[in-house]
């Protein structure tokens, strides 16, 4: 009878070292930044456009300059996990002084990515509004932020 047991072990401890993951490669996506890309509407057409000189950074965060004085015509940046709402300053042109903040209300979900990786925050998002000093409209085609890098907000200037 001992050697039934001995044996009933050491076959579920092969199988528990066999089925066990490699916890310490992370080999998913597991960054979820929201996509901001900037167009020009000429003739009923959307025209990306590189803002000359822009500068970015997350209102009310210690430290969360984004881009500075950066010729650009795309922005990934992070939302804020421990809230439903992140504002951003945008000024399009680093020879002026003024932009505009551009605010977002959103729903939080923690969806788990493996065992490796651990989790992740995805975002939906409920609401996109911005002041109009240089921001003519806003569109949101891509209301799910997840792990892949798609355009959120367009932002026409």
């Amino acid at each position: 009878m001992n050697r039934g047991i001995v044996l009933t072990l050491l076959s579920l401890l092969m199988g528990m070292l066999v089925c066990c993951e490699d916890y310490k490669d992370c080999n998913s996506p597991v960054d979820t930044s929201l996509g901001i890309r900037f167009y020009r509407q000429t003739h009923d057409t959307d025209r990306d456009t590189t803002l000359p000189g822009l500068t970015a950074y997350g209102i009310g965060r210690a430290d969360s300059l984004l881009a500075k004085r950066l010729p650009t015509s795309s922005l990934f940046v992070p939302l804020r996990q421990d809230q439903d709402t992140t504002a951003f300053f945008l000024g399009p042109d680093s020879t002026r002084r003024t932009g505009d903040t551009l605010t977002l209300a959103y729903t939080r979900t923690l969806h788990f990515i493996s065992s490796g990786c651990g989790f992740t925050t995805y975002y939906q998002l409920d609401t996109v509004y911005s002041t109009r000093h240089f921001i003519d409209s806003l569109a949101v085609p891509q209301k799910k932020i997840v792990t892949t890098h798609a355009t959120n907000v367009k932002i026409y200037y």
